[in-house]
């Protein structure tokens, strides 16, 4: 997965990279209805992030079985990732969604939201400092770990149970806590990993 010396990367368009486009086309509308704060909006807001979180599923599957796998699109996933989460997460707590969980939670949700959010915009980082350095140099661009994939589908449940209502205050704080651990380790094991992107 080396990136050649001085050499640009290329995002092609292909089956992979249309899907997970599609992840962002539909934060838009998934940020839009959360906006709105109608029962019916907010019941449509948690169909489109089921949907949305499937994609992401369906991009890797396809790039490993359509041969379409590369540096440019791994990192256009982890974008998109981002993009889908972190709007519908401060939206989502803005609309109060989050409130039944404040018995089991101090000043919830914020830990949790800080936390995750500190984490998505520590990954931007790390993509765009790649982004940066590859273009005079030969890096190689760190993939996922297994429990940054567990992450990631941790806090897209989280987001469904909190938005749909799923479930008591005690589920919702039970994930918010799981997905906190696992987002710190998360964060570890890709420092441990790839902290030579913000030092080389």
């Amino acid at each position: 997965m080396n990136s050649p010396t001085g050499q640009a990367l290329s995002l092609r368009f292909n089956a992979t990279n249309v899907v997970t486009t599609a992840r962002i086309v539909m934060a838009i509308p998934i940020a839009w209805l959360l906006c709105q704060e109608g029962t019916v909006e907010i019941l449509w807001t948690g169909i489109l992030l089921i949907i949305a979180w499937g994609t992401d599923g369906l991009d890797g599957f396809l790039a490993r079985r359509l041969g379409q796998s590369s540096v440019a699109g791994a990192l256009f996933d982890l974008i998109a990732d981002r993009i889908l989460i972190v709007p519908a997460l401060i939206l989502s707590i803005a609309g109060g969604l989050w409130s039944r969980a404040a018995i089991l939670m101090p000043f919830n949700p914020y830990p949790y939201a800080v936390i995750v959010i500190a984490g998505d915009l520590t990954i931007l980082a790390g993509i765009f400092a790649f982004i940066w350095k590859q273009r005079t140099r030969a890096i190689e661009f760190p993939a996922p770990t297994q429990i940054a994939k567990i992450t990631y589908s941790l806090q897209m449940l989280t987001l469904v149970v909190s938005v749909l209502g799923i479930g008591s205050g005690i589920l919702l704080a039970a994930l918010m806590y799981l997905t906190i651990i696992f987002t710190l380790l998360s964060f570890y094991s890709y420092l441990r990993k790839g902290s030579y992107i913000f030092t080389s």
